[in-house]
């Protein structure tokens, strides 16, 4: 099963809608106007799928995510994501793409609208825009990690402006990205090559670090936290800050930089048998549980979310309890390497703790 996340163009609609009358009126209009055009979506839809189920139907000149998806050799069974532009022709090109994916190739698909992201207002693109496609992204590949996953990035369709940043994506996060240039018909492939970013550029933020990850601050408070000065924070760390109506945050790239670096230096993990051949039988349970083995690496993550309460003489693993959510992770850990044993959703645990054994000892033998 090949995991495809496009970005999404709108060479859909001007290969395919003659009227280009009927193009002008849609063509880069937020879609927050989309309800004033309501007749003439769905007249253009209809005009595309009506292309779409023509028995002369060319993958290739439809589009140009179409063509790279084609030569990528999308089939049955495949998963694909399409990011489309915050405007209506975003959305149609997005819809159509959906729809075509699901009846000519038998995928599964998504399309998503992303926030902020056009070209009209440049503030908006750099400020919202962008963030907004990488944590759209990096929520693909929380669901789909490339370790256990085929994934590929495919910026062939969109502004050509997203396209380093969806390269650099693939380079930190390390997802091969696959797009076909204008000029040529052929699929160029950039394989996976994770970056490595010195963390020591970041060092003087470090006491505030984990909550510019998540969320604002007020420069004052960073600078009496970090013991900058005002100027320094402006100027030093103008290319990983954002700033925002008086408050500051990490970029989008830096943030996701900074948490990756932090899970890689982090512990090793090794999987059991036992949880190797849940994942055989159930693919969901690998879905959800392998972006919490890689949040696991990290020490603090681990003590923040301990649930020992349920050892006794009957448990006598670790329990890792993410949140208020359904996933438990029973493991022990050992020079460095977390050994994960057992994995379970709550009401099975519930039972489990109450009428069956969570024993170290019974796993030892698991991790050949």
């Amino acid at each position: 099963m090949q995991v495809i996340i496009s970005t999404v163009g709108t060479s859909l609609i001007t290969n395919n809608i003659e009227d280009r009358e009927k193009i002008k009126q849609i063509m880069g209009k937020p879609l927050e106007e989309k309800n004033q055009y309501e007749d003439l979506l769905k007249s253009l839809e209809d005009e595309l799928l009506r292309k779409i189920n023509n028995s002369h139907f060319d993958s290739i000149r439809f589009s140009a995510e179409t063509n790279s998806l084609t030569k990528m050799g999308v089939s049955e069974g495949d998963c694909l994501y399409f990011l489309t532009s915050d405007t209506i022709d975003g959305y149609l090109c997005g819809k159509v793409l959906k729809t075509l994916s699901d009846k000519k190739w038998k995928a599964t698909s998504e399309f998503y609208v992303v926030n902020g992201l056009q070209v009209l207002n440049a503030l908006t693109f750099r400020k919202h825009g962008l963030d907004s496609l990488v944590e759209q992204i990096t929520k693909i590949l929380s669901i789909y990690p490339p370790s256990a996953f085929k994934v590929t990035l495919n910026p062939t369709g969109g502004f050509k402006a997203v396209v380093p940043y969806v390269t650099l994506l693939g380079l930190i996060e390390g997802v091969p990205v696959k797009y076909i240039y204008e000029r040529s018909n052929q699929l160029i492939t950039l394989p996976s090559a994770p970056l490595k970013l010195d963390l020591a550029r970041l060092t003087p933020l470090e006491p505030v670090i984990k909550i510019l990850c998540d969320d604002y601050m007020p420069p004052e408070e960073v600078c009496r936290e970090t013991g900058l000065s005002l100027y320094e924070l402006q100027n030093q760390f103008q290319d990983v800050l954002v700033w925002e109506d008086g408050l500051v945050t990490l970029s989008a790239l830096a943030r996701l930089i900074y948490l990756r670096e932090g899970y890689q230096k982090g512990d090793r993990y090794r999987i059991s048998k036992t949880v190797q051949k849940k994942f055989q039988k159930d693919p969901y349970l690998k879905k959800v549980f392998y972006p919490l083995f890689d949040k696991m690496r990290d020490p603090q993550y681990r003590a923040a979310h301990l649930h020992n309460e349920v050892q006794s003489d009957r448990v006598d693993l670790d329990c890792c309890k993410p949140g208020n959510v359904s996933e438990r992770i029973f493991y022990f850990v050992e020079d460095d390497c977390i050994y994960i044993c057992d994995i379970f959703l709550h009401d099975q645990y519930e039972w489990i703790i109450n009428n069956h054994t969570l024993l170290k000892r019974s796993f030892i033998g698991e991790f050949d």
